[in-house]
């Protein structure tokens, strides 16, 4: 058997039984009440007996399930409450955003007498999809959830209807998916990019380059809000000068970001005065890059960007033009609208919703 096959069956067995465990915990099987058979579950899923068989035996041996021979399998836990446990995926907590974003949820979570299960994706999909199914299992009462690779629809819009169908509320902060419907707390970052330009633009800067995030709804906005008020001020949009970069806690992958961010903030000098950066990370990186080889700032070139954070203290730098994140405000109201879905549930939480900060 191929790895194809063994790895799509893998998958298949874990997908039932996320879904298995969710109707047993949401109430549609009810406790000592039997389950679909085999065969019913075989054709309503397309999978095969063995599969059936496998999510089934894990049920059993985690005590949710019981096998009564020639009668079938019946539920054998009584239905579990939710648990007044919030899940929480973000991309990392290692910068300085989101361990703010999670301070300002647990001032409002904790005052509700909720704790958080926190898990973090580092911008994959694939661990994204696990912590989604890991948190169907668990029984939390809701989610918030910073979408993974953003500015691409999701492969795993499945699992968020899971979460539809079990009414687990979910709320995104930063972003969503264009293939996902749910309320989202998201910082005006074209609007802010746009001001920031501007700011450079009253300077009396004629070329301005940027530096932006392709796989993030965040840099992309703040791509269109940078070339919006060149529009605006019918500046020339010169795509030479617009760069794009992932980001990655894989060492490799974390070498390319650098490699390319230092090519590119050397092939704009002597072509345009300001550079307009994704955050102030790679800002003052860039910003050490240019010290290193003798280039003044910001005499030769200037450096903003977003985020306005105490990070360019570690490098000693002075303080770059920056547009404040409102970090914990985001997290407070990402937890009140969560709480608000999860108090009443007759809301539609599947809905979208964006509220800009």
């Amino acid at each position: 058997m191929s790895d194809y096959v063994l790895n799509t069956s893998n998958i298949k067995y874990k997908a039932l039984y996320t879904w298995l465990i969710g109707k047993i915990n949401d109430g549609s099987f009810g406790y000592k009440e039997k389950l679909p058979s085999e065969a019913s579950l075989c054709e309503q899923f397309q999978i095969s007996r063995q599969t059936v068989r496998n999510a089934m035996d894990r049920l059993c041996r985690e005590g949710y399930v019981e096998r009564v021979k020639g009668s079938g399998s019946f539920v054998k836990k009584p239905v579990r409450q939710r648990e007044k446990t919030i899940g929480v995926i973000f991309l990392t907590i290692s910068g300085y955003i989101n361990a703010n974003v999670l301070n300002g949820i647990e001032n409002v979570l904790s005052s509700k007498g909720y704790s958080i299960l926190l898990e973090l994706s580092h911008n994959r999909v694939g661990n994204e999809a696990r912590f989604l199914q890991k948190m169907l299992a668990s029984n939390v009462s809701g989610l918030i959830i910073e979408g993974t690779k953003s500015s691409f629809p999701t492969p795993n819009d499945a699992l968020f209807r899971q979460l539809a169908e079990q009414k687990i509320p979910y709320v995104f902060v930063h972003n969503g998916y264009t293939n996902v419907p749910a309320p989202a707390i998201v910082w005006d970052d074209r609007r802010v990019s746009y001001e920031l330009t501007q700011r450079l633009i009253n300077a009396g800067h004629k070329n301005i380059a940027g530096l932006f995030k392709f796989d993030e709804m965040q840099g992309v906005n703040r791509y269109l809000g940078y070339i919006d008020a060149l529009m605006d001020n019918q500046m020339e949009i010169q795509e030479d000068y617009i760069g794009w970069y992932s980001d990655s806690n894989q060492p490799e992958e974390r070498r390319r970001k650098t490699n390319y961010a230092d090519a590119f903030a050397m092939d704009i000098l002597g072509h345009c005065s300001a550079l307009i950066c994704y955050n102030d990370l790679i800002a003052c990186h860039i910003i050490r890059h240019y010290i290193a080889r003798g280039i003044s700032i910001p005499d030769q070139v200037s450096v903003a960007s977003f985020d306005n954070s105490d990070v360019t203290k570690l490098y000693n730098l002075q303080r770059i033009p920056s547009v404040t994140h409102p970090k914990e405000e985001m997290g407070r109201q990402a937890a009140s609208l969560l709480m608000e879905y999860i108090e009443n549930p007759s809301l539609n939480a599947a809905e979208r919703k964006i509220i800009t900060l």
